[in-house]
C-alpha cells in the first residue's frame, strides 16, 4: 500500500517536472524569436512563467525541476543557433533570478500567493525586484564577457528587462482560475466574461491609437481601460488585459514606432522598460483593493442577513426574501405553483441547555441547521427564528413533497441527536402548511404553519403535522 502511494507521488512529480521543462523551453523559443538582429529578446516570458509556477505550487520546486527547466533554457538556446558560451551565460542569469525569487519569499502564505489583497502586491513586486536583481548581478558579468560593455550597464540592462517581465507575466500566472473552481459556478464565470467585455473594447481602442498617434505618451494610453478592468472585473482579468497592453507596447517601442527605441544589446531602453513595470502595477493593485472591498461587503452581508451561530437566514432576512416568492404584499403576483412551508421547534431543549450547558445545547442547534440544510435544495429559504425555532419556505413544494421532506429532517435529527448527546438529544417537532397554488401570502402560511407546529407539540411531540392554508 505503502509503496503504492509513494510510486503515485514520484510519478507525478517527475510528470510536473517535466512539464515545467516544456514550459520552459517552448517560452524560451517564444523568446528568442522575438529578438531583432544584433539585440536580445524583446520580450522574455521563461523566467516569469517559471517563477509563476514554482510560487504558487512550491511543492513543484524539486531537483528535478530544477534540472529538467535548465535543460529547457539550454535546449532551446541550442536548437536555435546559440553558442556554449553565450548559453550559459544568459541562462546562469536566468536560473539565479527564479531561484533567487523563490527561495526569498516560498514562506508566503497561500493567500497572497494568489494575489488577494493589496499586501500581496506588495509581496509580488518585492519577490519580482529580487528576482531582477539576482539575475542582473550574473547578467552584468555577461554584458562585460559577451558583449565587451560595462558591469553596471549590463546590471541596469537585466533589471529593467527582468522587471518588467515578471511584472507582465507573474500576476497572470498567479492569479490563473483552476478548472474546479469554473466548473462549480459557471454563473460567475459568465457574468465575469460579460463585465470583461467594455475594458476589452476600451482596451482595444487605445492599443489602436498608441499605435496611429505614436510618441512617448503612447505608453500610458491603457491606463484608462486597465483601471476600468480592475473595478469591474477581477485581478486575473485585469492581469491578463495589463500583459495584453505591456506586450504591445514593448514591441511598438523596439521597433521604433513610438519613437523610443535604444541602440544596443537591448532594443528597448532601461527607462521604458521600467516604466512600463511600475505602470503595470497600479491596475493589479487597484484590482486587489477591489477585491479586498467585496470580500469585504460579503462579509458584512452575512453578518446582516445570516444568524451568526447557525448560518441560517435572520428573521427579516427571511420575511423579505419571502415577501418576494410569495407574492406579498401583493398576493396576484403569486406564480400559481403551490408554497409550502415547515416551522420547526426542537423538543426539550432546555433541558440540554439545563443539563448539559450552554455550549452544548449551541451544538445541538449548529447540528440541527446542518441537518436541515442536508435535506433542502438551495432554491429554498432556511431561516431561525430565534431560540430553537426554525422555519423553511419551499417554493414550488406541494403538501406531499414537504412532508417527505419534514419526515425526513425529523427522523435524521432523532437518530443524529441521540448519538450525539444521548437521552437529552433533542428531537424536533413540525408543522407544514402549504397554499396549493402560491394564493396565499407569508403570513398566512407562518401562521397555519405555527398552528401544525402546535398540534405536533400536544401530540407529545416528535412528529409531523400537516395543514393546508385555507384559499
Amino acid at each position: 500500500m505503502v509503496s503504492t502511494v509513494e510510486k503515485s507521488l514520484s510519478s507525478s512529480a517527475v510528470r510536473r517536472a517535466l512539464l515545467v521543462g516544456v514550459v520552459v523551453f517552448a517560452s524560451c523559443l517564444v523568446g528568442i524569436l522575438s529578438r531583432l538582429p544584433g539585440t536580445l529578446a524583446v520580450f522574455w516570458p521563461a523566467n516569469a512563467l517559471l517563477l509563476g509556477i514554482l510560487f504558487r505550487s512550491p511543492r513543484s520546486a524539486t531537483p528535478l525541476t530544477w534540472i529538467c527547466a535548465a535543460a529547457g533554457y539550454v535546449g532551446a538556446d541550442l536548437i536555435t543557433g546559440g553558442a556554449w558560451e553565450s548559453t550559459v551565460w544568459l541562462n546562469a542569469a536566468n536560473i539565479v533570478g527564479v531561484a533567487s525569487g523563490f527561495y526569498a519569499f516560498r514562506w508566503v502564505g497561500g493567500d497572497d500567493r494568489r494575489l488577494t489583497s493589496i499586501q500581496s502586491v506588495g509581496y509580488l513586486v518585492s519577490m519580482t525586484v529580487v528576482a531582477a536583481s539576482m539575475a542582473a548581478l550574473v547578467g552584468g558579468i555577461a554584458n562585460r564577457v559577451l558583449f565587451g560593455g560595462q558591469w553596471w550597464d549590463g546590471w541596469l540592462l537585466w533589471f529593467s528587462s527582468e522587471f518588467v517581465n515578471y511584472m507582465t507575466i507573474v500576476p497572470l500566472v498567479l492569479t490563473f482560475p483552476s478548472l474546479r473552481r469554473v466548473d462549480r459556478d459557471p454563473k460567475a464565470v459568465a457574468t465575469l466574461l460579460r463585465r470583461s467585455v467594455v475594458p476589452t473594447a476600451l482596451l482595444a481602442i487605445c492599443i489602436i491609437l498608441e499605435w496611429v498617434i505614436g510618441g512617448a505618451g503612447a505608453i500610458a494610453f491603457a491606463m484608462p481601460a486597465l483601471v476600468t478592468a480592475a473595478l469591474l472585473t477581477n485581478v486575473f482579468v485585469t492581469s491578463v488585459l495589463t500583459a495584453a497592453s505591456t506586450a504591445w507596447t514593448l514591441v511598438l517601442t523596439a521597433d521604433g514606432h513610438l519613437g523610443l527605441s535604444s541602440e544596443g544589446v537591448s532594443p528597448v531602453s532601461a527607462s521604458v522598460q521600467i516604466g512600463l513595470s511600475l505602470l503595470a502595477v497600479a491596475p493589479i493593485a487597484v484590482a486587489c483593493v477591489i477585491l479586498e472591498r467585496r470580500r469585504a461587503l460579503e462579509a458584512l452581508t452575512q453578518a446582516v442577513t445570516h444568524d451568526d451561530l447557525t448560518g441560517a437566514l435572520r428573521r427579516d432576512e427571511f420575511l423579505r426574501r419571502g415577501g418576494s416568492v410569495t407574492g406579498a404584499p401583493d398576493p396576484r403576483r403569486h406564480s400559481g405553483r403551490p408554497v409550502s412551508v415547515l416551522m420547526m421547534d426542537l423538543d426539550h431543549f432546555k433541558m440540554v441547555n439545563d443539563n448539559l450547558g450552554h455550549r452544548a445545547g449551541d451544538t445541538a442547534l449548529v447540528s440541527f441547521a446542518d441537518q436541515v440544510r442536508r435535506n433542502l435544495d438551495d432554491k429554498h429559504l432556511f431561516a431561525r427564528l430565534g431560540g430553537e425555532e426554525f422555519v423553511v419556505l419551499m417554493a414550488g413544494v406541494d403538501l406531499e413533497g414537504a412532508t417527505e421532506t419534514a419526515e425526513m429532517i425529523r427522523r435524521a435529527q432523532a437518530e443524529n441527536s441521540s448519538a450525539v448527546l444521548g437521552e437529552l438529544g433533542p428531537t424536533v417537532s413540525i408543522g407544514v402548511a402549504c397554499s396549493p397554488h402560491g394564493d396565499a401570502d407569508l403570513t398566512q402560511l407562518v401562521d397555519c404553519a405555527d398552528e401544525a407546529l402546535y398540534r405536533a407539540k400536544k401530540l407529545d411531540r416528535n412528529r409531523t403535522v400537516a395543514l393546508t392554508v385555507a384559499s
